[in-house]
């Protein structure tokens, strides 16, 4: 099993510095989690929208994705979503389509913690725009306890590369962490950062990268036989001048085994 993750890690690394050349993408404000749910089909809607002062144009950039999921075997999870745009000052326009995979390598809740690999292709709208892969891990575990509650920790840890046009040879690291207390299903509170650097090799000064931390509300509503449906709401402040001083993100979520 060791040597299985240590083979897992390698490939992050090897990748990250391996794939075609790439320039700086717009990471999106979302908690991917490591477990693949097998034979369950899902719909998901996420979005944020920023906040800042007029003519900043940081102010009101609004995105709207909507996904489509299948587990077909019990590792692996496959995603078809579109996302819609509308920089700041602009109508709403189709942007890309993506296609997502989620490799978990770890059998859920056997070790300490669950493991998974998430490689992306996405495929931009506008001719002129760069295409780009997204690929990493996804870690997920249980430790620590507060005011009698468990805690639930979730990382991603995303290496972005661009091909085609108007690509550089940078490499983007986008981190994603979430803490949750399992307070119960329908309402845990819990925090959220956000981190993108548009090239890991030259991070360049930490004013000029996008950090955000807030807080989150997560919940699951069961109505079986008929799937679940799980929502997240989120404020995020920006913690660098590069990033908006406020971002509001939502997702919603419904789930159903075949």
């Amino acid at each position: 099993m060791r040597s299985r993750l240590v083979r897992g890690w390698c490939v992050v690394i090897l990748l990250s510095g391996g794939l075609a050349a790439g320039s700086a993408a717009h990471a999106q404000l979302k908690v991917r989690y490591p477990i693949v749910d097998y034979r369950e089909f899902e719909i998901e809607h996420f979005s944020d929208i920023t906040f800042d002062k007029p003519n900043s144009g940081k102010t009101n950039n609004q995105r709207y994705t909507t996904e489509y999921g299948y587990g077909p075997l019990p590792f692996w999870f496959f995603e078809l979503g579109n996302e819609l745009q509308a920089p700041n000052g602009e109508n709403i326009t189709y942007d890309a389509t993506e296609i997502e995979n989620y490799f978990q390598l770890t059998p859920t809740g056997k070790y300490w913690g669950d493991l998974t690999m998430f490689a992306e292709y996405e495929h931009t709208a506008h001719k002129a725009d760069p295409k780009s892969f997204t690929f990493g891990p996804l870690a997920q575990a249980e430790f620590g306890e507060i005011a009698g509650f468990g805690a639930l920790h979730t990382l991603n840890l995303l290496f972005t590369k661009t091909v085609g046009n108007d690509s550089t040879d940078a490499t983007q690291l986008n981190i994603a962490w979430q803490s949750r207390l399992l307070i119960d299903p329908l309402l845990a509170p819990g925090f959220e950062y956000y981190s993108q650097i548009n090239q890991i090799l030259n991070p360049g000064k930490s004013g000029e990268q996008q950090h955000r931390i807030g807080p989150v509300l997560i919940g699951l509503r069961n109505f079986a036989p008929y799937g679940q449906i799980k929502y997240e709401i989120g404020y995020l402040f920006g913690l660098t001048t590069a990033t908006a001083r406020g971002t509001v993100r939502w997702r919603f979520e419904y789930e159903i085994p075949f």
